[in-house]
């Protein structure tokens, strides 16, 4: 009996050992999340106004230099938009516009495609009052796997440079649009 009870324990054992190295490599990349956030001197209106404006990205951040919205079809049949972003750098962006929840000044957005550093990224950009009067604060949040969609990623296709790019785009993009709405005052 007790042999018996120590084989069952070693084989218990070495299932737990053999498959470790499978659910590290089938369980995949740990999930990524980058938040930034602004204060904008200007209405929470006006700065919702030019963030809601899905096809115009390109007036506000300073990395897009054009924007092609089209209302298409998503692969559910549900008819959306989505746009495709040409980057000043020679790289594209397409993203369908997930959802708008105007109540809130929240708008949802997930990439199809595009030349970044990430996989399975989608992201919300809300704008809120501030606690000054005229003021705005705005909030980008982004979920993402690394470029690989790997947890052994190479560098370059890890999690590092995708949280970097990502980072990167948002601090770029928060900057330009402060600019541009603050200017306007």
């Amino acid at each position: 009996m007790h042999n018996k009870l120590n084989r069952s324990l070693m084989t218990a054992t070495l299932i737990v050992v053999i498959s470790s190295p499978l659910c590290s490599s089938a369980c995949g990349p740990s999930p990524q999340k980058v938040t930034k956030e602004i204060t904008i001197h200007a209405e929470p209106s006006t700065v919702w106004a030019m963030v809601n404006d899905f096809g115009a990205m390109q007036k506000w951040h300073p990395d897009v230099l054009a924007s092609k919205l089209r209302n298409k079809p998503d692969s559910e049949g549900k008819v959306t938009n989505f746009r495709t972003l040409t980057l000043k750098n020679g790289g594209s962006i397409t993203e369908k516009q997930r959802e708008t929840q105007v109540g809130e000044m929240k708008l949802g957005v997930v990439m199809i495609a595009g030349d970044i550093a990430v996989s399975s990224y989608s992201d919300a950009l809300s704008v809120k009052p501030s606690l000054v009067t005229g003021e705005s604060v705005v909030t980008w949040v982004g979920r993402f796997n690394n470029k690989a969609n790997a947890m052994q990623a190479p560098a370059g296709q890890d999690n590092a440079a995708a949280i970097a790019a990502v980072a990167a785009r948002y601090d770029a993009g928060l900057q330009g649009l402060k600019q541009v709405l603050e200017m306007a005052h």
